[in-house]
């Protein structure tokens, strides 16, 4: 059941020229066996009138786990502080493998809400391409 908004502020930073997205939508939030769960989706708009399901799964206070599911698709993103995960990622033109290293995670997160603070880099063949910083907040529905 989605009692939840999740606002989710994205900025990347490619060669010291910055692009930032905004989202703000509907989320569930459950928790099971010490992991916390963030479901919502998000429109995705290389497919008319579809959407992208996604989950953000804490596993503790130091990894997080990203995960999209992408026409069929399953995406996922390991961010697990001060260690250097390689994933492979779904665009819609293929799939890529690339290096992700979080810098920084930081979780204030239960089923009254709170923030999630992520800092990482993508590289690409070890050599870093672009830096990240992800602001993840969630509210109860009717709360301001």
């Amino acid at each position: 059941m989605d009692n939840y908004i999740i606002t989710i502020v994205g900025t990347q930073t490619v060669d010291d020229e910055s692009d930032t997205i905004d989202v703000t939508t509907s989320a569930s939030y459950a928790e099971r066996s010490g992991k916390k769960y963030i479901r919502y989706k998000e429109y995705d708009p290389n497919a008319d009138g579809e959407y992208i399901n996604n989950t953000i799964i804490i596993e503790s206070e130091k990894k997080i786990v990203l995960r999209k599911l992408i026409e069929g698709n399953r995406t996922e993103l390991i961010l697990d502080r001060g260690v250097r995960h390689q994933c492979i990622y779904t665009t819609p033109i293929g799939y890529m493998s690339i290096g992700i290293y979080a810098e920084s995670i930081v979780t204030d997160i239960d089923k009254n809400g709170g923030t999630i603070t992520i800092d990482y880099t993508i590289d690409f063949n070890t050599d870093v391409q672009s830096e990240h910083h992800l602001e993840i907040t969630l509210k109860k529905k009717g709360e301001t």
